[in-house]
């Protein structure tokens, strides 16, 4: 199932629902709800040039990598989890240790196209992530866009689920 949204640069197209920007901010660390496991099972979907770019910065080489960390589910790869659904790249107290190179779905979250399709969409996802609404930052709508058009190249048939 594929989310569209409208092309706000299309004549005639009207502000998309965002266009004020959004209150959010990553609150690292001392969250980490998107990437641990705390609300189950999941998959951080990656593909070769991500593996790559992570193998790169463990110092490790890429088939190294890919037996150690990386798991395939149907026809696409996804980073290993821990036991209790962590990322294999979380760490409660640090946070991402893969941060430079961590991967288009971790960089763009929570501006994927199934949460930014609806006003209420967004207000859902601010249930799980507590970032959302955050008064210490304000995305403005042109990075909005930039992050929905890069989760859109990864997924031009909609996001899978795992």
């Amino acid at each position: 199932m594929s989310t569209s949204l409208p092309d706000p640069a299309a004549p005639g197209a009207a502000a998309p629902w965002y266009a004020p920007g959004l209150r959010f901010r990553c609150l690292g660390p001392e969250c980490g709800d998107c990437c641990s496991g705390k609300h189950g099972p999941g998959a951080v979907w990656v593909n070769p040039q991500e593996m790559q770019a992570l193998a790169s910065q463990l110092g490790i080489p890429f088939d190294a990598f890919t037996r150690r960390y990386v798991r395939a589910i149907r026809d696409r790869y996804s980073l290993t989890e821990r036991a209790n659904h962590d990322c294999v790249f979380y760490d409660r107290e640090r946070g991402c240790t893969v941060y430079a190179a961590r991967p288009s779905q971790c960089r763009t979250y929570p501006f994927w196209s199934r949460v930014m399709a609806l006003r209420a969409s967004w207000e859902s996802e601010a249930k799980a992530c507590p970032g959302i609404g955050d008064p210490g930052g304000t995305v403005p709508a042109e990075e909005i866009r930039r992050a929905l058009d890069e989760d859109g190249r990864r997924f031009p048939e909609g996001r899978p689920d795992p």
